[in-house]
Protein backbone atom coordinates (compact mmCIF):
# COMPACT_ATOMS: atom_id res chain seq x y z
CA UNK A 1 0.00 0.00 0.00
CA UNK A 2 1.04 3.32 -0.98
CA UNK A 3 1.95 5.69 2.00
CA UNK A 4 -0.18 9.04 1.90
CA UNK A 5 1.26 12.29 1.71
CA UNK A 6 -0.53 15.43 2.82
CA UNK A 7 0.55 17.95 0.40
CA UNK A 8 -0.57 20.65 3.04
CA UNK A 9 1.55 19.47 6.03
CA UNK A 10 4.94 18.09 4.21
CA UNK A 11 7.34 19.98 2.78
CA UNK A 12 8.20 19.78 -0.77
CA UNK A 13 7.29 16.46 -1.82
CA UNK A 14 10.05 14.70 -3.65
CA UNK A 15 7.67 14.00 -6.89
CA UNK A 16 8.25 17.83 -7.54
CA UNK A 17 12.09 16.75 -7.50
CA UNK A 18 11.08 14.21 -9.98
CA UNK A 19 9.66 16.99 -12.10
CA UNK A 20 12.36 19.40 -12.16
CA UNK A 21 14.46 16.15 -12.95
CA UNK A 22 12.83 15.75 -15.77
CA UNK A 23 13.04 19.43 -16.83
CA UNK A 24 16.90 18.63 -17.46
CA UNK A 25 16.33 15.27 -18.88
CA UNK A 26 14.00 16.56 -21.40
CA UNK A 27 16.45 19.74 -21.64
CA UNK A 28 19.57 17.58 -22.60
CA UNK A 29 17.69 15.15 -24.78
CA UNK A 30 15.40 17.65 -26.86
CA UNK A 31 16.85 21.13 -25.82
CA UNK A 32 20.58 20.16 -27.37
CA UNK A 33 20.36 17.58 -28.86
CA UNK A 34 17.47 17.96 -31.13
CA UNK A 35 16.37 22.06 -31.32
CA UNK A 36 19.96 23.18 -31.77
CA UNK A 37 20.25 21.27 -35.58
CA UNK A 38 18.60 24.33 -36.87
CA UNK A 39 22.16 26.13 -36.57
CA UNK A 40 23.58 23.50 -38.18
CA UNK A 41 21.60 24.03 -41.52
CA UNK A 42 23.49 26.55 -42.99
CA UNK A 43 26.93 26.10 -42.23
CA UNK A 44 27.15 22.54 -42.81
CA UNK A 45 25.28 22.90 -45.82
CA UNK A 46 27.62 25.64 -47.29
CA UNK A 47 30.68 23.49 -46.12
CA UNK A 48 29.80 19.82 -47.84
CA UNK A 49 27.78 21.12 -50.34
CA UNK A 50 24.15 19.64 -48.68
CA UNK A 51 20.92 21.40 -49.71
CA UNK A 52 18.89 22.29 -46.65
CA UNK A 53 15.87 19.67 -47.78
CA UNK A 54 18.87 17.16 -48.02
CA UNK A 55 20.51 17.84 -44.80
CA UNK A 56 17.26 18.28 -42.53
CA UNK A 57 15.94 14.74 -43.85
CA UNK A 58 18.29 13.12 -41.28
CA UNK A 59 16.65 14.77 -38.74
CA UNK A 60 13.64 13.58 -40.06
CA UNK A 61 15.26 9.70 -40.52
CA UNK A 62 15.67 9.80 -36.79
CA UNK A 63 12.06 11.33 -35.45
CA UNK A 64 10.58 8.17 -38.02
CA UNK A 65 12.91 5.83 -36.44
CA UNK A 66 12.00 7.08 -32.78
CA UNK A 67 8.34 6.95 -33.79
CA UNK A 68 7.96 3.61 -35.19
CA UNK A 69 9.92 1.88 -31.64
CA UNK A 70 7.35 4.25 -29.48
CA UNK A 71 4.61 1.50 -29.00
CA UNK A 72 7.90 -0.46 -27.67
CA UNK A 73 9.33 1.72 -25.51
CA UNK A 74 6.04 1.53 -23.05
CA UNK A 75 7.20 -1.59 -22.37
CA UNK A 76 11.09 -1.51 -22.23
CA UNK A 77 10.18 0.75 -19.50
CA UNK A 78 7.96 -1.33 -17.45
CA UNK A 79 10.27 -4.20 -17.88
CA UNK A 80 13.58 -2.15 -16.94
CA UNK A 81 12.73 0.72 -15.15
CA UNK A 82 13.12 4.98 -16.60
CA UNK A 83 16.20 5.03 -14.93
CA UNK A 84 18.30 2.06 -16.72
CA UNK A 85 16.55 3.19 -20.13
CA UNK A 86 17.21 7.05 -19.64
CA UNK A 87 21.09 6.12 -18.86
CA UNK A 88 21.78 3.91 -21.30
CA UNK A 89 19.48 5.96 -24.03
CA UNK A 90 21.49 9.10 -23.21
CA UNK A 91 25.10 7.97 -23.38
CA UNK A 92 24.47 6.73 -27.16
CA UNK A 93 22.23 9.60 -28.22
CA UNK A 94 25.35 12.37 -26.92
CA UNK A 95 28.16 9.56 -29.18
CA UNK A 96 25.67 10.64 -31.91
CA UNK A 97 26.69 14.04 -31.92
CA UNK A 98 30.45 13.15 -31.51
CA UNK A 99 29.93 10.92 -34.72
CA UNK A 100 28.38 14.07 -36.80
CA UNK A 101 31.37 15.80 -36.19
CA UNK A 102 33.38 13.21 -38.44
CA UNK A 103 30.70 13.14 -41.20
CA UNK A 104 31.35 14.09 -44.43
CA UNK A 105 28.87 12.32 -46.51
CA UNK A 106 25.30 12.83 -46.50
CA UNK A 107 24.83 8.98 -45.57
CA UNK A 108 26.87 9.47 -42.60
CA UNK A 109 24.49 11.57 -41.23
CA UNK A 110 21.37 9.29 -42.28
CA UNK A 111 23.22 6.86 -40.57
CA UNK A 112 23.95 8.42 -37.13
CA UNK A 113 20.34 9.64 -37.51
CA UNK A 114 18.37 6.03 -37.56
CA UNK A 115 21.04 4.70 -35.17
CA UNK A 116 20.05 7.70 -32.57
CA UNK A 117 16.21 7.30 -33.48
CA UNK A 118 16.75 3.52 -31.74
CA UNK A 119 17.69 5.39 -28.56
CA UNK A 120 15.81 8.64 -28.51
CA UNK A 121 12.26 7.72 -26.81
CA UNK A 122 14.61 6.65 -23.87
CA UNK A 123 14.98 10.42 -22.90
CA UNK A 124 12.22 11.68 -24.99
CA UNK A 125 8.70 13.18 -23.83
CA UNK A 126 7.25 10.10 -23.51
CA UNK A 127 9.26 8.59 -21.15
CA UNK A 128 9.33 11.68 -18.70
CA UNK A 129 5.26 11.24 -19.26
CA UNK A 130 5.38 8.32 -18.03
CA UNK A 131 8.18 8.96 -14.89
CA UNK A 132 6.10 11.53 -14.57
CA UNK A 133 2.47 9.57 -14.38
CA UNK A 134 4.53 6.89 -12.07
CA UNK A 135 4.85 10.49 -9.32
CA UNK A 136 1.68 12.66 -9.83
CA UNK A 137 -1.58 11.80 -9.35
CA UNK A 138 -2.82 15.31 -9.02
CA UNK A 139 -1.36 18.33 -10.66
CA UNK A 140 -0.21 16.28 -13.48
CA UNK A 141 -0.92 19.42 -16.41
CA UNK A 142 1.80 21.45 -14.30
CA UNK A 143 4.19 18.82 -14.10
CA UNK A 144 4.09 17.51 -17.42
CA UNK A 145 4.17 21.60 -18.47
CA UNK A 146 7.19 21.91 -16.14
CA UNK A 147 9.10 18.79 -17.19
CA UNK A 148 8.53 19.20 -20.49
CA UNK A 149 9.17 22.75 -20.58
CA UNK A 150 12.97 21.88 -20.25
CA UNK A 151 13.27 21.72 -24.27
CA UNK A 152 12.66 25.61 -24.56
CA UNK A 153 14.54 26.52 -21.09
CA UNK A 154 18.13 25.00 -22.53
CA UNK A 155 17.43 25.91 -26.05
CA UNK A 156 17.05 29.23 -25.07
CA UNK A 157 20.63 29.32 -24.00
CA UNK A 158 22.25 26.90 -26.21
CA UNK A 159 20.83 28.25 -29.41
CA UNK A 160 22.81 31.39 -28.74
CA UNK A 161 26.07 29.38 -27.80
CA UNK A 162 25.64 27.10 -30.34
CA UNK A 163 25.33 29.82 -32.87
CA UNK A 164 29.08 31.63 -31.50
CA UNK A 165 30.72 28.50 -30.65
CA UNK A 166 30.11 27.94 -34.99
CA UNK A 167 31.25 30.94 -36.22
CA UNK A 168 34.28 31.05 -33.72
CA UNK A 169 35.67 27.76 -33.96
CA UNK A 170 33.35 25.61 -36.44
CA UNK A 171 30.13 23.21 -37.06
CA UNK A 172 32.45 19.95 -36.52
CA UNK A 173 34.04 21.11 -32.91
CA UNK A 174 30.66 22.65 -31.78
CA UNK A 175 29.23 19.18 -32.05
CA UNK A 176 31.45 17.49 -29.68
CA UNK A 177 30.71 20.22 -27.73
CA UNK A 178 27.23 20.13 -27.10
CA UNK A 179 27.95 16.29 -26.82
CA UNK A 180 29.87 16.42 -23.73
CA UNK A 181 27.46 19.05 -22.23
CA UNK A 182 24.81 16.89 -22.49
CA UNK A 183 26.34 13.92 -20.60
CA UNK A 184 27.33 16.30 -17.92
CA UNK A 185 23.69 17.07 -17.20
CA UNK A 186 22.12 13.55 -18.32
CA UNK A 187 24.89 11.29 -16.03
CA UNK A 188 24.34 13.10 -12.59
CA UNK A 189 20.76 13.66 -13.04
CA UNK A 190 20.14 9.77 -13.73
CA UNK A 191 22.26 7.93 -11.47
CA UNK A 192 21.46 10.67 -8.55
CA UNK A 193 18.09 12.65 -8.60
CA UNK A 194 16.00 10.00 -10.62
CA UNK A 195 13.93 7.35 -8.62
CA UNK A 196 11.33 5.54 -10.78
CA UNK A 197 8.70 5.04 -8.62
CA UNK A 198 8.25 7.00 -5.17
CA UNK A 199 7.77 3.34 -3.33
CA UNK A 200 11.57 3.52 -3.89
CA UNK A 201 11.56 6.10 -1.28
CA UNK A 202 8.63 4.87 1.49
CA UNK A 203 6.96 7.69 -0.60
CA UNK A 204 3.07 7.50 -2.36
CA UNK A 205 2.38 9.67 -5.63
CA UNK A 206 1.70 13.14 -4.62
CA UNK A 207 -1.77 14.04 -3.97
CA UNK A 208 -3.15 17.42 -3.62
CA UNK A 209 -6.68 16.42 -1.76
CA UNK A 210 -4.81 14.18 0.32
CA UNK A 211 -6.28 15.89 3.25
CA UNK A 212 -9.63 16.99 1.78
CA UNK A 213 -11.12 13.91 1.22
CA UNK A 214 -9.41 11.71 3.79
CA UNK A 215 -9.51 8.61 1.91
CA UNK A 216 -6.55 6.52 0.92
CA UNK A 217 -4.19 5.71 -1.31
CA UNK A 218 -5.45 2.15 -1.36
CA UNK A 219 -9.05 3.13 -2.17
CA UNK A 220 -8.14 5.51 -5.04
CA UNK A 221 -6.38 2.94 -6.52
CA UNK A 222 -9.17 0.47 -6.28
CA UNK A 223 -11.39 3.10 -8.43
CA UNK A 224 -12.17 1.59 -11.68
CA UNK A 225 -10.24 2.55 -14.46
CA UNK A 226 -13.34 4.41 -16.89
CA UNK A 227 -12.81 5.01 -20.69
CA UNK A 228 -12.34 2.88 -23.90
CA UNK A 229 -10.04 0.21 -24.28
CA UNK A 230 -7.53 0.85 -27.77
CA UNK A 231 -9.15 -1.81 -29.97
CA UNK A 232 -12.62 0.27 -29.10
CA UNK A 233 -11.13 4.44 -28.81
CA UNK A 234 -9.42 3.24 -32.86
CA UNK A 235 -13.15 2.23 -34.04
CA UNK A 236 -14.40 5.92 -33.13
CA UNK A 237 -14.08 9.10 -35.19
CA UNK A 238 -13.12 10.61 -32.04
CA UNK A 239 -9.71 9.24 -32.21
CA UNK A 240 -9.16 9.88 -35.95
CA UNK A 241 -9.71 13.32 -35.69
CA UNK A 242 -7.77 13.57 -32.35
CA UNK A 243 -5.01 11.96 -34.56
CA UNK A 244 -5.59 14.46 -37.43
CA UNK A 245 -5.28 17.07 -34.77
CA UNK A 246 -2.08 16.26 -32.79
CA UNK A 247 -0.61 15.72 -36.62
CA UNK A 248 -2.03 19.17 -38.04
CA UNK A 249 -0.21 20.62 -34.92
CA UNK A 250 2.82 19.01 -35.21
CA UNK A 251 3.29 19.66 -38.90
CA UNK A 252 2.59 23.29 -38.42
CA UNK A 253 5.01 23.88 -35.68
CA UNK A 254 8.17 21.22 -36.04
CA UNK A 255 9.26 22.89 -39.50
CA UNK A 256 8.88 26.42 -38.53
CA UNK A 257 10.51 24.99 -35.16
CA UNK A 258 14.16 24.32 -36.74
CA UNK A 259 13.70 27.00 -40.09
CA UNK A 260 13.29 29.83 -37.47
CA UNK A 261 16.67 31.20 -37.66
CA UNK A 262 17.24 30.32 -41.50
CA UNK A 263 14.69 32.35 -42.43
CA UNK A 264 15.06 34.95 -40.24
CA UNK A 265 18.37 35.31 -41.98
CA UNK A 266 16.96 34.66 -45.16
CA UNK A 267 14.63 37.59 -45.22
CA UNK A 268 17.47 40.26 -44.48
CA UNK A 269 17.47 40.31 -40.54
CA UNK A 270 21.49 39.96 -38.81
CA UNK A 271 22.67 36.62 -37.11
CA UNK A 272 22.36 38.39 -34.04
CA UNK A 273 19.02 39.84 -33.90
CA UNK A 274 17.83 35.92 -35.71
CA UNK A 275 19.67 34.38 -32.63
CA UNK A 276 18.15 37.19 -30.12
CA UNK A 277 14.39 36.25 -31.28
CA UNK A 278 15.31 32.56 -31.56
CA UNK A 279 15.89 32.50 -28.18
CA UNK A 280 12.93 34.59 -27.02
CA UNK A 281 11.17 31.69 -28.53
CA UNK A 282 12.53 29.63 -26.32
CA UNK A 283 11.79 31.20 -23.43
CA UNK A 284 8.84 31.57 -24.37
CA UNK A 285 8.28 27.90 -24.96
CA UNK A 286 9.38 26.95 -21.90
CA UNK A 287 6.66 29.55 -19.98
CA UNK A 288 4.26 28.07 -22.28
CA UNK A 289 4.34 24.69 -21.35
CA UNK A 290 3.92 25.36 -18.02
CA UNK A 291 0.68 28.04 -18.71
CA UNK A 292 -0.79 25.67 -21.16
CA UNK A 293 -0.27 22.46 -18.93
CA UNK A 294 -1.78 24.91 -15.76
CA UNK A 295 -4.29 26.59 -18.09
CA UNK A 296 -6.05 23.28 -19.48
CA UNK A 297 -7.32 22.48 -15.67
CA UNK A 298 -9.30 25.56 -15.56
CA UNK A 299 -10.79 26.14 -19.20
CA UNK A 300 -10.99 22.50 -20.54
CA UNK A 301 -9.43 20.86 -23.07
CA UNK A 302 -11.46 21.65 -25.79
CA UNK A 303 -10.61 25.43 -25.46
CA UNK A 304 -6.58 24.53 -25.25
CA UNK A 305 -6.75 22.99 -28.63
CA UNK A 306 -8.57 26.00 -30.08
CA UNK A 307 -5.86 28.11 -28.70
CA UNK A 308 -3.15 26.29 -30.30
CA UNK A 309 -5.20 25.54 -33.40
CA UNK A 310 -5.52 29.64 -33.80
CA UNK A 311 -1.80 30.04 -32.97
CA UNK A 312 -1.24 27.18 -35.82
CA UNK A 313 -3.34 29.76 -38.30
CA UNK A 314 -1.91 33.33 -36.73
CA UNK A 315 2.09 32.82 -37.05
CA UNK A 316 2.12 31.98 -40.33
CA UNK A 317 0.30 35.38 -41.48
CA UNK A 318 2.82 37.08 -39.03
CA UNK A 319 5.49 35.46 -41.17
CA UNK A 320 4.63 36.59 -44.36
CA UNK A 321 4.18 40.00 -42.87
CA UNK A 322 7.36 39.81 -40.94
CA UNK A 323 8.68 42.50 -43.04
CA UNK A 324 7.12 45.08 -41.25
CA UNK A 325 7.96 46.35 -37.43
CA UNK A 326 7.11 44.03 -34.78
CA UNK A 327 6.04 41.08 -37.16
CA UNK A 328 8.73 38.84 -36.17
CA UNK A 329 7.88 39.39 -32.11
CA UNK A 330 4.59 38.10 -33.02
CA UNK A 331 5.57 35.54 -35.08
CA UNK A 332 7.65 34.17 -32.60
CA UNK A 333 5.28 34.72 -29.83
CA UNK A 334 2.44 32.64 -31.53
CA UNK A 335 4.48 30.08 -33.28
CA UNK A 336 5.87 29.32 -29.06
CA UNK A 337 1.82 28.75 -28.13
CA UNK A 338 1.85 26.46 -31.26
CA UNK A 339 4.95 24.61 -30.16
CA UNK A 340 4.17 24.05 -26.51
CA UNK A 341 0.80 22.73 -27.35
CA UNK A 342 2.17 19.55 -29.72
CA UNK A 343 3.69 18.08 -26.55
CA UNK A 344 1.61 19.32 -23.61
CA UNK A 345 -1.57 18.58 -25.30
CA UNK A 346 -1.06 15.30 -26.53
CA UNK A 347 -1.53 13.63 -22.79
CA UNK A 348 -4.46 15.37 -21.68
CA UNK A 349 -6.83 15.52 -24.45
CA UNK A 350 -5.83 11.70 -24.76
CA UNK A 351 -7.14 11.00 -21.37
CA UNK A 352 -9.88 13.58 -21.49
CA UNK A 353 -11.67 11.85 -24.71
CA UNK A 354 -10.96 8.46 -24.20
CA UNK A 355 -10.26 8.06 -19.80
CA UNK A 356 -7.15 6.47 -18.33
CA UNK A 357 -8.60 2.47 -18.65
CA UNK A 358 -6.07 2.07 -21.36
CA UNK A 359 -4.56 5.18 -21.34
CA UNK A 360 -0.79 4.36 -22.15
CA UNK A 361 -1.29 1.89 -25.22
CA UNK A 362 -4.00 4.73 -26.66
CA UNK A 363 -1.52 7.87 -26.11
CA UNK A 364 1.38 5.71 -27.65
CA UNK A 365 -0.47 5.40 -31.07
CA UNK A 366 -1.53 9.29 -30.99
CA UNK A 367 2.42 10.14 -29.89
CA UNK A 368 3.07 8.19 -32.98
CA UNK A 369 1.26 10.34 -35.42
CA UNK A 370 3.02 12.94 -33.79
CA UNK A 371 6.04 12.30 -33.93
CA UNK A 372 5.56 11.44 -37.63
CA UNK A 373 4.29 14.51 -38.50
CA UNK A 374 7.54 16.34 -36.50
CA UNK A 375 9.50 14.10 -39.27
CA UNK A 376 7.60 15.07 -42.17
CA UNK A 377 7.59 19.05 -41.49
CA UNK A 378 11.15 19.68 -41.23
CA UNK A 379 12.26 18.61 -44.50
CA UNK A 380 8.96 19.58 -46.00
CA UNK A 381 9.63 23.16 -45.45
CA UNK A 382 13.32 22.62 -46.47
CA UNK A 383 12.41 21.02 -50.00
CA UNK A 384 9.72 23.66 -49.94
CA UNK A 385 12.29 26.52 -49.98
CA UNK A 386 15.01 24.58 -52.37
CA UNK A 387 11.63 24.69 -54.80
CA UNK A 388 10.62 27.80 -54.21
CA UNK A 389 13.40 30.25 -52.98
CA UNK A 390 11.60 31.30 -50.19
CA UNK A 391 9.69 29.86 -47.00
CA UNK A 392 6.40 31.82 -48.50
CA UNK A 393 4.64 28.66 -49.69
CA UNK A 394 4.92 26.66 -46.57
CA UNK A 395 3.62 29.74 -44.38
CA UNK A 396 0.12 29.48 -46.70
CA UNK A 397 -0.02 25.69 -46.28
CA UNK A 398 0.33 26.23 -42.98
CA UNK A 399 -2.57 28.65 -42.49
CA UNK A 400 -4.66 25.76 -44.22
CA UNK A 401 -3.68 22.85 -41.55
CA UNK A 402 -4.00 25.54 -38.88
CA UNK A 403 -7.98 25.19 -39.73
CA UNK A 404 -8.44 21.87 -40.11
CA UNK A 405 -7.04 21.18 -36.87
CA UNK A 406 -9.65 23.65 -35.21
CA UNK A 407 -11.94 21.90 -37.29
CA UNK A 408 -10.83 18.36 -35.90
CA UNK A 409 -10.88 18.98 -32.51
CA UNK A 410 -14.59 20.80 -32.45
CA UNK A 411 -15.38 17.51 -34.13
CA UNK A 412 -13.42 15.09 -31.77
CA UNK A 413 -15.46 16.91 -28.44
CA UNK A 414 -18.43 17.26 -29.80
CA UNK A 415 -18.46 13.69 -30.95
CA UNK A 416 -17.43 12.52 -27.51
CA UNK A 417 -20.51 14.25 -25.88
CA UNK A 418 -22.90 12.79 -28.09
CA UNK A 419 -21.02 9.38 -27.59
CA UNK A 420 -21.34 9.65 -23.75
CA UNK A 421 -24.65 10.91 -23.92
CA UNK A 422 -25.74 7.66 -25.87
CA UNK A 423 -23.80 5.26 -23.05
CA UNK A 424 -25.66 7.56 -20.64
CA UNK A 425 -29.35 7.74 -22.42
CA UNK A 426 -31.80 5.22 -20.46
CA UNK A 427 -32.73 2.28 -22.06
CA UNK A 428 -36.34 1.36 -23.47
CA UNK A 429 -37.95 -1.98 -21.82
CA UNK A 430 -39.39 -3.52 -25.16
Amino acid sequence: MEKQIDSKTSKTHYSWVIAFAGLLIVGAGVGILNTTIGAFIIPVCEDLGFTRGQFTLYASLSLITCAVLMPFYGTVINRFGFKRTALVCSVACSLVFVGFSFSSQLWHFYALAIFSGLFTNGIGVMAVGILISNWFADKKGLAIGIAYSGSGLLSAFFIPVTNAFIELYDWRLTYRYLAVVSLFIFIPVILVIIKDKPEEMGLGRYRRSAQKDNSTDKEKLNEPATGLARNEAIRTISFWLLVLTVLGIALSQAGPHVHTLSFLSDIGYSVAYASVLSSTYMILLTVGKIAIGWALDRIGSLKGCLLVGGSCVLFPIFALLSGYPGMTWLYVLLLSIASSGVTVLGPIITASLFGRKDFSRIFSLVSMFSFLGIAVSAPGLGFIYDMTDSYNMAWIIIIGIGIIVCGCSIGAFLLKKNRVEDANAPQRVK
